[in-house]
């Protein structure tokens, strides 16, 4: 039987087990685009090489929502090399996973089924988990107060179709790094 006692954040320090041949630590790990806590168990050999049980998370997440499947997979196509992606093909499935999931960032078509674009913005501003996730906008027939309106709920762009998926690749890298933009 193991005795492992979890130690908080990443200072950690192997416990030895009760069997002696194996030594096994526990740590918590916080923060990253889920912004949960984890338990992770990292199991030390006698040679001292450590297993990687937790992939770092190298790539920012972002979710698309998109009530146009061809429209998901050609942003998935494009984004899918530099960035993990949650796709949602309606208002409240895209809702559910930026609460859920929490992502870097949001594209979302204004006109999906269940809850529009401009609600679930509201939504996402609400949350106080969410509340500074950058959202951008996709509308297919833009009118001034669109935009308007767009940019009330929350957004931080506001992207008209039919786009330029590399537009927007460089669009939600600007967003996500601002210090890049020129």
């Amino acid at each position: 039987m193991r005795k492992v006692t979890p130690v908080a954040h990443a200072s950690t320090r192997p416990r030895v087990s009760a069997s002696g041949s194996e030594r096994a630590a526990l740590r918590l790990i916080e923060g990253g685009a889920r912004g949960g806590v984890m338990l992770a168990r990292r199991e030390f050999s006698s040679d001292r090489s450590s297993l990687k049980l937790v992939p770092e998370k190298g790539m920012a997440t972002i979710l698309i929502g998109d009530a146009d499947e061809e429209v998901l997979s050609i942003l998935s196509l494009v984004l899918g090399e530099e960035f993990e992606l949650l796709r949602a093909s309606d208002g409240e499935q895209a809702l559910r996973l930026a609460l859920i999931e929490r992502p870097d960032l949001v594209v979302l078509d204004v006109h999906m089924p269940k809850l529009d674009g401009y609600r679930v913005t509201t939504q996402i501003r609400r949350n106080s988990a969410t509340a500074n996730t950058p959202v951008i906008l996709l509308d297919s027939h833009p009118e001034r107060i669109d935009v308007l309106r767009g940019f009330a709920a929350g957004a931080v762009d506001y992207v008209t179709k039919p786009l330029d998926p590399f537009k927007l690749l460089d669009r939600i890298r600007d967003t996500l790094d601002p210090t890049d933009a020129v």
